[in-house]
């Protein structure tokens, strides 16, 4: 049996970098995965490759921005009825990038804090509900080590990322005792495109988003009576 046999794995930001490497890790070890994210030809392309290697059944996707709560709801609903039930949420989608605070115009501070941190909230609000109905469940937050110390001209990033690391410990401390687990997962620097970077660095200077998919199954696969609340990664050779 693989560690997610029988569960269904909600993710968001799952078209690519880290979503995507998930989605197919998450299928691997037995899920099936409800995929978000805002580009529809690259969940469509994903779901295509799942279907054909995995067998019909074990997707369901839909373009959809994590700032809009009354998709969000849908989609939560929607995934949980055609794959029977949600177990996992991974909140991954994030955007942000490196730039002083007077070179970022309201509209991407509203950008970045409203998909790194209503997003998530918007995404758990939805499927807690779902979650609790199985047995509990387990929402894995995906923040930054940015969310515990701060650095110089990632500001509203950064600022997001706090707040996520204190959402995910509250409604830890709310719903625990009906069995949800809320993990909280700081990675230092990828291998992906996020702030527009392309991906390709040394293993060394940026993890792969694969080797970060694994430790999210991993944690995954832990016993229902263990809660792992917050994991840091970082590259060997990331100043932190």
């Amino acid at each position: 049996m693989g560690k997610l046999d029988r569960k269904t794995v909600l993710i968001t930001g799952a078209s690519r970098g880290l979503g995507h490497a998930l989605a197919r890790r998450a299928v691997a070890a037995g899920a099936r995965v409800a995929l978000l994210a805002r580009s529809a030809d690259g969940l469509a392309e994903l779901a295509g490759q799942i279907e054909r290697d995995a067998g019909p059944g074990r997707t369901f996707h839909r373009s959809v921005d994590v700032r809009d709560a009354a998709a969000v709801g849908a989609f939560v609903d929607d995934a949980a009825a055609a794959l029977g039930g949600l177990h996992v949420v991974v909140n991954n989608a994030g955007v942000g990038r490196y730039a002083g605070l007077l070179d970022q115009d309201v509209a991407e501070i509203d950008f970045t804090v409203d998909v790194c941190l209503k997003g998530p909230i918007y995404v758990s609000r939805a499927a807690i509900p779902h979650l609790l109905a199985g047995g509990g469940g387990h929402i894995v937050n995906v923040a930054s080590d940015l969310a515990r110390r701060p650095l110089a001209r990632m500001a509203p990033y950064a600022a997001a990322k706090h707040g996520l690391a204190g959402f995910s410990g509250s409604i830890l401390r709310e719903f625990k005792d009906r069995g949800l687990r809320v993990t909280l997962l700081n990675p230092g620097i990828m291998d992906t495109w996020f702030g527009g970077t392309t991906p390709g660095r040394s293993r060394d200077g940026a993890m792969p988003a694969d080797t970060v998919a694994e430790m999210i199954v991993d944690v995954l696969g832990w016993p229902a009576h263990v809660v792992v609340d917050e994991i840091f990664a970082h590259p060997l050779r990331q100043d932190f």
